[in-house]
């Protein structure tokens, strides 16, 4: 199963790059733009939560002429697999192969962007990110992934102009919030960082990523009951997700040294 899955995610990507070579382009301005976007819709929430099945659909979907939002869908999905190289390449390939404008063909490069990261290919990455923020300056996603990249290298003020103009496009951007306060506590500003993440969970209460980072900051704090509570709250709310493992690892050291 995992042969054919793999054979299929390379025929798939030798799809996007025909289209970028040949010049013919893929139209639609807007994923929302199409005729099928509940199909879309579907597909994604699917990839979400349920990567495998969401691949193979879309898959069938583009067979039965789903066009390129099937084709977004599956390499969504390949993200949610971990299949991170195949989905970087092929966002790229479909930036290239769909006629758009700027800023829609630079949402496709953040996403690639984001592959590259969660790949640790940090040149790939921000060339990646470069691409889309020369190609429209205003793409929030786009600023906030750099800014992301910059942080893995240990820039973090660097990371926080680059937040603070996704925030400055977009005040309610309560990712761009949480990373910055993230980026502010590793420079020991945590009175900044506190208030970003206050903001962050005023726009989503429900949000475990700005969770995790208040209990972070409340720590260092010497705030160690309002640290864990923060902490334990996520992963009573979402045992399995990625803030949940950091959060018990974290109530593990503050237990460790006391």
């Amino acid at each position: 199963m995992l042969g054919i899955m793999i054979n299929t995610i390379k025929k798939l990507l030798l799809m996007f790059m025909a289209f970028a070579a040949s010049g013919q382009a893929l139209g639609a301005t807007s994923w929302f733009e199409v005729e099928g976007k509940d199909n879309y819709r579907s597909c994604l929430n699917m990839a979400a939560s349920d990567p495998k099945t969401a691949f193979d659909e879309a898959i069938k979907w583009e067979g039965l002429g789903g066009g390129h939002p099937a084709r977004y869908c599956a390499l969504a999905a390949l993200m949610g697999l971990g299949h991170y190289g195949e989905a970087a390449q092929g966002f790229e390939a479909l930036a290239d192969a769909v006629r758009a404008g700027p800023q829609f063909k630079a949402r496709l490069l953040s996403r690639s962007s984001e592959a590259w990261l969660l790949l640790n290919k940090l040149d790939m990455a921000m060339a990646a990110a470069d691409t889309a923020i020369r190609m429209a300056p205003t793409e929030g996603e786009a600023l906030v992934i750099r800014a992301r990249i910059m942080a893995a290298r240990g820039a973090y003020w660097e990371a926080t102009d680059d937040l603070g103009r996704a925030i400055a496009i977009n005040p309610n951007n309560a990712d761009a919030l949480t990373f910055r306060a993230s980026a502010w506590r590793q420079l020991n500003a945590l009175d900044l960082a506190q208030t970003d993440v206050m903001r962050a969970l005023k726009i989503n209460p429900n949000n475990p990523s700005a969770l995790l980072e208040l209990g972070n900051i409340m720590r260092l704090l010497g705030d160690n009951a309002g640290a864990r509570k923060n902490w334990r709250a996520i992963i009573s709310a979402w045992p399995n997700s990625k803030a949940a493992d950091a959060a018990r690892t974290n109530i593990e050291m503050m237990d460790v040294s006391r």
